[in-house]
């Protein structure tokens, strides 16, 4: 029944159709309640629109909102050195992060940008049994390498759409079960154009992208999906 379904790993729309899982991401604000959340979703605080003012009172909501069942994964959350927050307070944050993570047995989800050194050093250094996914990974080779090294996992998105982008090499050699797939903002790019384009990099077809994904949905998730 499930062979055949499309999983958009990370996504800011509200997709709805039958042969598509579709993990949708919101940032947490204090006032975002239970009621609204779609009936797949990962929830966090992005780095990007962290308030010093408030982050405390929108943590207390995200751990409460998180142990909800339609809550499949916590993030995006992570590190980013180009905005104004400072780096020791998404540091901070971010652990926190982590260890809901943990306490939930639920995936981390990770916006990471000219941070991976810290990154890895926090993965490294923090005990943890749930897996660490990467999302819109398109960084060189050298530091696909590196992140594949320290078992990090991957979400790839539109960059792998173009000839230009470095992760063609990786999406191309990846090992089975280290990655998903997403749109993420992209409102003009499907999931399935995602799909064909790394099956065709794969030299698979579609049908055993399709099935190989949902095994590693399952797998990062601890889903049975039937």
């Amino acid at each position: 029944m499930y062979k055949y379904l499309f999983i958009d790993f990370h996504t800011h729309s509200d997709r709805q159709s039958s042969d598509l899982i579709n993990l949708q991401t919101l940032h947490v604000a204090p006032e975002l309640q239970a009621e609204s959340l779609p009936n797949t979703c990962s929830l966090g605080l992005h780095p990007w629109f962290i308030q010093l003012e408030t982050w405390e009172m929108a943590w207390v909501n995200l751990v409460d909102l998180a142990q909800s069942s339609q809550v499949i994964a916590i993030g995006e959350c992570g590190l980013d050195r180009n905005i104004d927050l400072p780096l020791e307070t998404q540091i901070s944050i971010f652990k926190r992060h982590i260890e809901l993570a943990e306490e939930l047995q639920k995936p981390l989800v990770i916006h990471c940008v000219k941070a991976f050194a810290e990154l890895i050093a926090l993965k490294k250094n923090t005990k943890h049994s749930i897996p660490w996914i990467i999302h819109g990974f398109n960084k060189k080779e050298e530091v696909f390498q590196q992140l594949l090294k320290h078992d990090f996992y991957f979400s790839f998105g539109a960059a792998i759409l173009s000839d230009l982008s470095p992760v063609t090499q990786a999406i191309a050699t990846i090992p089975q079960g280290r990655f998903l797939l997403e749109t993420d903002d992209c409102n003009d790019i499907s999931i399935e154009q995602i799909y064909d384009r790394a099956a065709s990099l794969r030299h698979i077809s579609l049908e055993t992208l399709q099935t190989q994904l949902i095994e590693t949905y399952r797998q990062l998730t601890r889903l049975g999906l039937g």
